[in-house]
């Protein structure tokens, strides 16, 4: 008997074309989430990474590079019980008091002029006011050295000429109160000016019409509006005037008066051996109360809503006449730019080109570049130049990059731990610079005790970096909110991945804020050196560092030139960014 059997006919499967979709989104998925994953490993590790070994420093018997040594709160014991630390943190608190309350003043005061009234040449004064924050900081401390100090051009001239003398001690706690309110009062500037110009002037005009003059409407009615700005502002100018160092270096040193950065600065410089446990104590410290103060400053920036009066697109401000009276202000203001701005940055220039800046001899006649060559023949000078160049180059456009990626993760993907990543980037902004620069020695001394890795630019240039990783981000995330999602969600349809998406559109048309976003890396890096005070090696000298180190010898032809060379470099960065980009300067 024979069996036939009949060939089974096998139908094809049958695909839902559904599922076949979401089977293959799970594919893309699973590698793009996995970078995500990388990306914020990589981005914490060298950000917030790098201040575990000062606080293991901080309770640490013996330099980490060293065998051995055990867990100890004696770091601790001692910086409390020291009195020169009490002393500075004393000098410390009344600097930033004194220059928290001229920054807000100040710039509260030009803010309102310049926007809510007909103050003459208002738009001069406004663009007056911005010069600190184009200068470099070094260049307009030793500008006001040179000029206002007891024996400075500009305080002898005045003793000479005139029956009136300086009121003020350049070399004392108000006096460097004043040069760092000059430098800080350009940040509260940029809160108030904000604020004023999104205001709805209705609530003025209704001030006026029930009989109020036009300053009580301003003030009764506008300024309590300001109340978040101001406390936003000054919380973040306190929290900078406590971590100051070059200016402590410069003026305060001059006169035994020592703040938390020279404390820290010449117990680990200056003192043989380095205190390092002490001064890792004293930074962390530093670190943990700046911290606080910028939380509260972001929550103070949140409850910045209750404040809001318009909903839609605000009507035009109104401008208030302040009759005869705002020749007087447009005055006194310009004066005021003259001596404190102006002045300064001529007598660095006068310092640079002379061989003797004093008033008894005529600068015409003095007039060399002795300084210069002086400078350019140096092989250390000129090494530290060509090495910040290299860094603020490379690094600058480097950390473009990153920063664009990362901005793209924390703001366009769906990754769960984006919302880390914003406040990652930010919180540099918390940290001092020379905390920072002690964080990446401690991080360099445990990955390579031999100190080769210390004693490269790249080194360098990763501090120099992550402190101005804020910046960056500040400067490209506006212009990255602004670019619509669609776009996106169209390429991703047409099956495109999401990094081809986001970098082959988003990154296109994001260039010209990462374009602003290196010019002013370039700049800050360029300028950069409180890290650089416990990163430096006789290798990798840079300029900020270097022209800080010239002050302190008191070379006053030679540390003016460097700073001339310095503000030459930095204006004509910010001049090309500002022709090719539009880049404007910020804080």
């Amino acid at each position: 008997m024979s069996i036939t059997t009949t060939p089974t006919q096998v139908k094809p499967a049958q695909v839902v074309p559904g599922r076949a979709d979401e089977s293959h989104a799970r594919r893309r998925l699973m590698p793009t989430q996995f970078s995500y994953y990388l990306l914020w490993i990589g981005a914490m590790v060298v950000i917030v990474g790098p201040l575990i070994p000062i606080a293991i420093a901080s309770v640490w018997s013996t330099p980490l590079y060293e065998d051995g040594g055990s867990f100890t709160l004696d770091n601790y014991a001692r910086l409390f019980a020291d009195a020169s630390w009490w002393r500075a943190v004393r000098n410390s608190l009344l600097f930033a008091i004194m220059t928290t309350a001229g920054a807000v003043v100040g710039g509260t005061t030009v803010a309102v002029l310049v926007t809510r009234t007909n103050l003459p040449f208002r738009r001069l004064i406004g663009a007056l006011i911005l010069i600190p924050v184009a200068l470099p900081g070094l260049v307009l401390i030793l500008g006001w050295s040179t000029f206002w100090a007891p024996f400075g051009y500009g305080s002898t001239w005045i003793e000479i000429h005139t029956p009136f003398s300086i009121p003020f001690d350049l070399y004392s706690l108000f006096g460097m109160a004043l040069v760092c309110t000059s430098v800080t009062a350009p940040i509260v500037y940029f809160f108030i000016r904000g604020v004023l110009t999104s205001l709805d002037s209705s609530l003025e005009e209704a001030a006026r019409s029930s009989g109020a003059k036009p300053i009580r409407a301003l003030i009764s009615v506008t300024v309590p509006l300001l109340r978040p700005a101001l406390l936003n502002s000054a919380v973040l100018v306190f929290a900078l005037a406590l971590e100051v160092l070059g200016l402590g270096l410069i003026l305060g040193s001059s006169a035994g008066i020592e703040v938390i950065g020279t404390y820290l600065y010449s117990n680990w410089v200056e003192k043989v051996p380095a205190d390092q446990g002490l001064v890792s104590a004293g930074a962390l410290t530093l670190l943990t109360v700046v911290t606080v103060l910028l939380l509260v400053r972001n929550k103070l920036a949140g409850d910045a809503r209750r404040f809001t009066t318009i909903g839609g697109k605000p009507k035009s401000s109104m401008t208030l006449d302040l009759g005869k009276a705002r020749w007087v202000w447009s005055a006194g203001l310009l004066v005021i730019f003259a001596f404190g701005l102006i002045a300064p940055v001529i007598a660095v220039l006068l310092s640079a080109f002379t061989t003797t800046l004093s008033p008894y001899i005529n600068p015409m006649t003095v007039l060399t570049t002795d300084n210069f060559e002086q400078i350019f023949s140096n092989d250390l000078y000129v090494e530290s130049i060509v090495n910040s160049l290299l860094i603020a180059t490379v690094g600058a456009a480097v950390t473009t990059v990153v920063i664009a990626v990362l901005s793209l993760v924390a703001h366009r993907s769906d990754f769960r731990f984006r919302s880390s990543l914003q406040q990652g980037m930010l919180w540099p902004r918390a940290v001092p610079g020379i905390v920072t620069g002690m964080a990446f020695f401690w991080s360099f001394a445990i990955l390579d005790p031999s100190g080769g890795l210390r004693a490269t630019l790249w080194a360098m240039g990763l501090a120099f970096a992550v402190r101005n990783v804020a910046l960056a981000y500040s400067a490209f995330y506006p212009a990255l909110a602004a670019i619509g999602e669609d776009i996106e969600r169209a390429a991703r349809t047409s099956g495109a991945t999401w990094w081809r998406a986001s970098c082959g559109i988003v990154l296109r048309l994001a260039r010209p804020a990462m374009a602003v976003s290196f010019v002013l890396l370039f700049v800050a890096m360029l300028n950069e050196y409180d890290p650089a005070v416990f990163l430096v090696t006789p290798d990798t000298p840079v300029m900020g560092l270097t022209m800080l180190q010239l002050s302190l010898t008191g070379v006053g032809g030679g540390v003016a030139a460097f700073g001339v060379i310095q503000m030459v470099l930095t204006f004509v960065v910010l001049g090309l960014g500002r022709l090719m980009f539009g880049v404007r300067t910020r804080v």
